[in-house]
């Protein structure tokens, strides 16, 4: 199984935004080709049950609630009928916003439009109330970050967040018994292992890169390995292509 982390489609420098036009080739492949798109309960249900990972299953995922990601991510996602889950900072959504965000981008999602997310079937997850590394913080302020977030989102949402995401895939094992003790998963980022769930507390996700062609693209879908390898197999894709079309 795959997890894709994306932060922001649009038409930015930087590694966090992949240009809109090459998301929806992304997603038409992920919608037409040899892949099953699984949902958040899906994953919860496989990890309740112990059940393997299909290997051709993919999890479509959004960090940090941009408004971009209901804009522009959320049409594309509708149109091809497929499931994805934006991970939400509660404080983002409160009169606690902060003034200057920890992002390339300060537009973020309003209620209204994290609302709109979730009538249109697709699902929430929490990301700590306001984008704090967890590791740095005090025992106090951790517990805060992790709570606070999925109290903020129940009461707004009326549903409680089952998933978490580390912000900047930090933690350690003393942040992963936090989020263990009110979570049921928990999702990281690229790292050397794949989705593992004993316990499924640090799943792997590949980033996807803006840079990536459509091929390299389906070169890190598959790659059976670990995100980290997915991505180099994915740039070695592109890096060869381009030496051949040099020739």
């Amino acid at each position: 199984m795959n997890i894709l982390m994306y932060h922001l489609v649009q038409d930015l420098p930087g590694p966090m935004a992949v240009p809109p036009d090459r998301f929806v080739r992304q997603m038409e492949l992920l919608a037409d080709g040899p892949y099953t798109v699984v949902d958040e309960g899906d994953l919860h249900t496989m990890v309740a049950r112990g059940v393997p990972f299909p290997a051709n299953a993919v999890l479509v995922t959004f960090d940090d609630g941009y408004a971009n990601t209901i804009t522009t991510a959320l049409p594309v996602l509708e149109r091809l009928g497929l499931p994805a889950v934006m991970a939400v900072c509660g404080g983002y959504l409160t009169d606690d916003r902060p003034a200057r965000l920890p992002h390339p981008v300060q537009e973020v999602a309003d209620l209204g439009q994290v609302e709109r997310w979730v009538a249109s079937g697709r699902t929430v997850a929490a990301h700590t109330y306001t984008h704090r590394r967890l590791t740095a913080l005090s025992d106090p302020a951790l517990a805060w970050q992790v709570e606070g977030d999925r109290d903020v989102l129940t009461r707004l949402l009326g549903r409680a967040p089952r998933t978490f995401a580390y912000p900047y895939g930090a933690y350690d094992a003393r942040v992963q018994r936090a989020v263990a003790g009110l979570y049921p998963l928990a999702l990281a980022t690229d790292e050397h292992h794949r989705p593992d769930l004993r316990p499924p507390y640090a799943l792997s996700r590949i980033q996807v890169d803006p840079a990536w062609s459509l091929e390299a693209f389906r070169t890190a879908l598959d790659s059976g390995t670990d995100p980290a390898a997915a991505q180099r197999a994915a740039r070695e894709t592109d890096a060869r292509t381009f030496k051949e079309h040099r020739r």
